[in-house]
C-alpha cells in the first residue's frame, strides 16, 4: 500500500435501500431470516458500513493488491425500510502496516443516526491470498464431507457456553472451569489491536462514532 491515506478524513458513500435487502432477502434458504422484519438487515448495513473504507484505501494499493475485512464492530440503532436514503462516512483512526481501522457512522434522511462503529480492513497481496484459497479448498476437498469434525463441533458448543455466561454468575462460569476463577465471559476473550478489551472497544468505538458526527456538523 502506498502513503497517502489520512487520519480523519471523510470518505462517504451514499445509499438508497433496494427492496430485495431487507431480513429476509439476507439468507432465504434459512428459516430464521425469512421470519424477519421487511427492513434493512444488518448483514447489509455491514457491507455499506464498509463501502466508504474500501473506498478510502482503494487509491493507495498497489498493482495486485486488495483489500479484505477483518474486524466489524457496530450498533444498529434505527430501522430503514426500502426506499430509506442512507449517508455512510468513514474516517480513517489508525494504520499499522497494512491494516487500516475507521470510525464509521451511518444516517438518514431524517438525520438519525442508524449505524455506528468500527471497521478494520488489511490489504493483501492477491496472488498469495489466492495460493491460501486453493490450499484451503484442497483440505475441503480431502475432509469430503460438509459435516464439521467432532471436536469442531464440541469446541463451538464450549466457546457458545462460554460467551453466554452472565457477567457476576460465578457458580455458573465455575461449571463451566472447575477449578479455576470465574471470569465474564468476554472479559476472558481476546485482546484486539492495541491490546484493549472488547468493551472498552466498544466504549472508543462509540466515542469515534460520536466525533465523527460533530466533525460531520461543522461548516
Amino acid at each position: 500500500m502506498r502513503p497517502g491515506l489520512m487520519i480523519g478524513e471523510p470518505h462517504v458513500v451514499c445509499y438508497t435501500v433496494p427492496p430485495d435487502q431487507t431480513v429476509p432477502g439476507l439468507l432465504p434458504a434459512l428459516d430464521e431470516f425469512r421470519r424477519g422484519q421487511p427492513v434493512f438487515a444488518t448483514g447489509f448495513m455491514v457491507g455499506l458500513m464498509e463501502a466508504p473504507c474500501m473506498a478510502a484505501v482503494y487509491p493507495h494499493l498497489e498493482p495486485g493488491e486488495a483489500t479484505v475485512g477483518t474486524l466489524i464492530n457496530m450498533d444498529h440503532l434505527v430501522a430503514s425500510p426500502p426506499g430509506t436514503s442512507l449517508v455512510a462516512e468513514a474516517r480513517a483512526i489508525a494504520i499499522d502496516g497494512r491494516s487500516v481501522r475507521f470510525a464509521v457512522v451511518v444516517s438518514d434522511a431524517a438525520g438519525d443516526v442508524v449505524a455506528a462503529g468500527e471497521h478494520t480492513l488489511r490489504v493483501i497481496v492477491v496472488a498469495r491470498f489466492h495460493d491460501r484459497l486453493t490450499t484451503k479448498r484442497t483440505q475441503l476437498d480431502r475432509a469430503g464431507s460438509s459435516q464439521l469434525p467432532c471436536e469442531c463441533q464440541q469446541r463451538g458448543r464450549q466457546i457458545s457456553q462460554e460467551l453466554a455466561i452472565p457477567r457476576g454468575d460465578d457458580d455458573r462460569a465455575r461449571s463451566h472451569n472447575p477449578g479455576r476463577r470465574a471470569e465474564p465471559a468476554l472479559d476472558r476473550d481476546s485482546r484486539s489491536e492495541g491490546g484493549r478489551p472488547r468493551r472498552q472497544r466498544r466504549r472508543s468505538s462509540r466515542a469515534a462514532a460520536r466525533s465523527t458526527a460533530a466533525a460531520r456538523t461543522k461548516p
